[in-house]
């Protein structure tokens, strides 16, 4: 990659639920409409197996049986040489309901005792090893959770799984979870990261989080600006001869035009796409470091 900064790698933990019970239930970790389907404790997800001692996978490529638990995660996060890794999880869905839930955290903090064990027999020092608290929408299981992870020997923690079925919900979680944990070792919020999230995440105590929005718009042409989503598919920019963002000093922005990534966008041009990833990319980094201005000022 010949990225010279810090890199994450995470354990597979997510993939456990967005190829099985995700796909099956075409869910993500916040469920936006009323569902009945509960996923009780024997369910189990068409496309992978989750068992005590890891989960069995299909190949994309070759339909293949793929095998990782705690000791195969660990062991390919150092080889990819990330600063920061991973604990191997199941992150539960959001229709688990509590004993799916609760026999699904057992494995969780089995496998996080797992994970610290091959890490320490391999002796890598330099890799940050974070543990993972799950426990679903349960304000019980999470505290639990929070209280096992937090006195194992981790690095840092991530706060992984679902966050119920709206924003102010997901709030509530975190509270629950920050006030569990060591406060002198760091929190990561794992795969929530819009715009309107950062401020309230960060004001609960959460110290670095992750998410695909800024990447994962850019490839379908969308582009944030200061004037809001703009989608750069739309005709009518073929005529604005003008940068996405008049008041952004992108690299982007200073060069080029909404009229030629409209055009290109319309010829099926790769460029595009990595103009409006690295746009993007730059307008998320520099909204979270006028974030961190507000903190030094006290405005936070």
């Amino acid at each position: 990659m010949n990225w010279k900064k810090p890199l994450m790698t995470d354990s597979g933990g997510f993939q456990v639920f967005s190829l099985g019970f995700g796909r099956d239930h075409g869910i993500g970790k916040i469920l936006k409409t009323e569902n009945s389907k509960e996923i009780k404790i024997n369910a189990k997800p068409k496309n992978i197996k989750i068992m005590q001692d890891g989960v069995y996978f299909k190949s994309p490529i070759d339909g293949k049986e793929l095998f990782i638990g705690p000791k195969e995660s660990i062991k390919i996060q150092e080889k990819l040489g990330a600063d920061i890794i991973f604990a191997f999880d199941e992150c539960t869905a959001p229709l688990a309901d509590y004993e799916y839930t609760k026999n699904s955290l057992l494995k969780t903090h089995q496998w996080a005792q797992v994970c610290l064990n091959v890490k320490s027999a391999n002796g890598r020092t330099k890799q940050a090893l974070y543990g993972i608290v799950q426990g679903g929408r349960y304000k019980d299981l999470r505290q639990e959770s929070a209280k096992f992870i937090g006195e194992l020997p981790f690095d840092g923690f991530g706060i992984g799984g679902e966050f119920g079925n709206n924003k102010k919900i997901m709030s509530e979680m975190l509270h629950w979870v920050i006030a569990e944990l060591p406060e002198k070792k760091p929190r990561h919020l794992l795969g929530i990261g819009q715009l309107e999230d950062m401020e309230k995440i960060i004001k609960a105590g959460v110290d670095t989080f992750d998410c695909t929005i800024p990447t994962h718009y850019a490839r379908r042409g969308i582009a944030f600006t200061s004037e809001g989503k703009l989608n750069l598919k739309q005709t009518k920019f073929l005529k604005k001869i003008e940068p996405l963002d008049k008041g952004c000093v992108c690299s982007v922005c200073l060069n080029y035009k909404k009229n030629y990534i409209c055009h290109l966008l319309k010829a099926g041009e790769l460029t595009a796409l990595k103009l409006l990833t690295f746009h993007n990319l730059y307008y998320f980094n520099n909204f979270v470091e006028e974030i961190r201005d507000k903190i030094k000022k006290g405005e936070i």
